[in-house]
């Protein structure tokens, strides 16, 4: 069975798709209008080069959501958004090494981004030049 064969699955797929690069759109070009702070707190981290690491981060993340979101290369857009979080996550969220609330904080950042991830693989999985509503190009 295909999305496509599924009662409600082309409008359902869609809708994941405006969701999910929605929520990616929006942390990413929120990092670009905050970029002072960002860069910063990526240095505090340890980020090599932050100052061009969370810029080009942040676009190859607006590049993958845009890709979901249009249907057009989304194998690619789906693994630009995994080798960004596969980078990001276990440096910028390191909640094992922190305590108390900061601890927690990190720790719910950190499976967010898991979550994000493992969303990204499933659109890796299914891309295609055929998605429903999509540009459909793709390789």
């Amino acid at each position: 069975m295909t999305v496509a064969d599924a009662t409600f699955g082309p409008e359902l797929f869609v809708l994941g798709r405006i969701v999910f690069a929605g929520v990616l759109g929006y942390l990413a070009v929120g990092n670009l209008l905050d970029l002072e702070s960002m860069v910063g707190y990526a240095e505090s981290k340890g980020v090599p080069l932050a100052a061009i690491s969370v810029p080009a981060g942040s676009l190859l993340l607006i590049a993958g959501a845009g890709s979901i979101l249009v249907g057009a290369f989304p194998l690619l857009g789906a693994l630009a958004i995994l080798a960004f979080l596969v980078g990001v996550t276990p440096t910028m969220h390191d909640f094992w090494t922190l305590e108390g609330m900061e601890r927690g904080n990190e720790r719910v950042h950190f499976l967010k981004n898991v979550g994000l991830a493992a969303g990204a693989l499933v659109f890796a999985a299914v891309a295609g030049p055929e998605w429903p509503y999509a540009i459909g190009v793709g390789i």
